[in-house]
């Protein structure tokens, strides 16, 4: 895709870098002067992953002006170039945060004379943008969750086979911030192995359903697809298993008819040999609901 590099800066002084693709054509009124986020998740960044590149190849083929955006957690570890110097990334991280780095880049498209109308996002980029939605009460007219894991205290605690793994490392990072060492880094196993700081991994995993997407969907204003792996939600970890039949359930129960659910046969969390797939989903759903 032919594009530009593009920078804005949030209210909290983070710089944040994203490319920024136009369309040739576009297929409507509608979709001409309209711009979909497309986001990274844990460790990520807006111009490494293939996954994401397919996602936007696709919005850009129906007609949207596509645009993929770094969050403050891209990375594992970075130092902030805007106002305020501060180390960031998805070491980091307050999942919360998440907020200011949606509202910089929906501000840097309302500045340009565009609109904001969906956002695409990967793992725990589409939590992000989900507990975003729903806790500013933002008005989008479609959201596409790919693979969000579910950040749920008791629901890691319940674990089968990792539960004590994963209690060990909520009392390590508990400990450290209770000793005034909330940035210390620690190594952890479950629920993804990764190094994190103690007050990340509470904020991430420690928080109850804080950032449980099943939580939030009847305050999720726009049309939703929700995609997963078939690999991962039958053989996947506690926070992917099942995750589509949890999320049909509580989507039947409260009658949100704008939301809908896809399962990709044999896709793992990455989509690889996958991507024509779930491309071929994106479109699919775009047009049943134009």
């Amino acid at each position: 895709m032919l594009g530009e590099l593009v920078q804005t800066e949030t209210t909290d002084g983070v710089r944040l870098d994203g490319f920024l693709s136009v369309p040739a054509f576009s297929i409507s009124k509608k979709r001409e002067n309209s711009v979909w986020i497309i986001t990274h998740g844990v460790n990520g960044n807006f111009y490494a992953s293939n996954l994401l590149k397919s996602v936007a190849e696709q919005l850009s083929k129906l007609g949207f002006a596509v645009l993929l955006a770094n969050t403050r957690g891209h990375d594992i570890c970075s130092f902030n170039n805007g106002t305020i110097p501060m180390r960031i990334g998805s070491e980091f991280e307050n999942l919360g945060h998440c907020k200011f780095d949606f509202q910089a880049w929906n501000r840097w498209i309302q500045d340009r004379g565009s609109t904001l109308f969906g956002v695409a996002a990967h793992s725990l980029g589409a939590v992000k943008a989900a507990f975003w939605v729903a806790e500013s009460g933002m008005e989008l007219d479609r959201f596409i969750a790919i693979s969000p894991p579910r950040l749920n205290t008791q629901l890691l605690l319940g674990d089968p086979k990792r539960a004590a793994v994963f209690a060990e490392h909520l009392q390590v990072a508990q400990s450290l911030c209770d000793q005034g060492k909330p940035d210390e880094v620690i190594k952890v196993r479950f629920p993804l192995p990764n190094w994190v700081s103690a007050s990340t991994f509470l904020d991430k995993y420690g928080s109850g359903n804080k950032y449980d997407y099943l939580t939030k969907l009847e305050r999720i204003r726009a049309k939703v697809l929700w995609v997963f792996g078939g690999s991962e939600v039958r053989n996947g970890s506690i926070n992917f298993l099942d995750a589509d039949i949890h999320l049909r359930s509580e989507i039947e129960r409260s009658s949100l008819f704008r939301q809908s659910v896809e399962v990709i046969d044999g896709a793992d969390h990455s989509y690889r040999d996958k991507r024509e797939d779930l491309a071929a989903c994106i479109e699919q759903w775009d047009r049943e609901i134009v």
